[in-house]
């Protein structure tokens, strides 16, 4: 018995000694450059958090909303001023691809800096998503800045859940 306890402390001490070696070297090989790619840390690093595009945008009073409402550009890419230039400017947020800004980057109007209704929705958040759903659906980045915008806006505004409407194919 006193033999296994031996040797099994023995098989842990040099289990954690090799994976402390390992890591040093990995450490020590690494750039400290988060990784790219589609589900890697380095793409949020570079987007502004969400409390910043959403409430320390507003300029006027925070009440008044009650719902919040998804919806696709129908483009397979744009951001803001792409969007504006072209007459397409009913909704608060637009949530980009990376075909003319950052992947999940999101952008807010003046409309929602002044805290005003659009599209003649009184009291609806819109949240518009550049994808279309046929040629360049919303990407994972998309998706996922999308619900965490959702999850800011629901709770700084108290909207209930069952007050957001999304595309019928949306991903939750």
């Amino acid at each position: 018995m006193k033999k296994d306890q031996a040797r099994t402390a023995k098989v842990l001490v040099a289990l954690m000694a090799s994976m402390t070696v390992g890591g040093v070297v990995l450490m020590m090989l690494d750039n400290h450059v988060p990784a790219r790619g589609a589900y890697s840390l380095a793409s949020y690093l570079r987007l502004d958090p969400i409390q910043k595009v959403t409430l320390d945008a507003i300029q006027s009073d925070r009440s008044g909303w009650t719902g919040i409402e998804v919806f696709y550009s129908g483009t397979s890419q744009g951001n803001l001023q792409e969007m504006f230039s072209v007459g397409r400017t009913g909704y608060h947020f637009l949530v980009c691809n990376s075909n003319g800004a950052e992947d999940g980057q999101i952008e807010f109007t003046p409309s929602w800096a002044s805290q005003k209704s659009v599209a003649a929705m009184n009291g609806i958040i819109r949240i518009c998503v550049i994808a279309n759903h046929d040629t360049s659906p919303a990407t994972g980045s998309q998706f996922k800045r999308t619900s965490a915008l959702i999850d800011s806006l629901t709770r700084s505004f108290n909207i209930a859940p069952e007050k957001v409407r999304y595309p019928t194919n949306w991903q939750l």
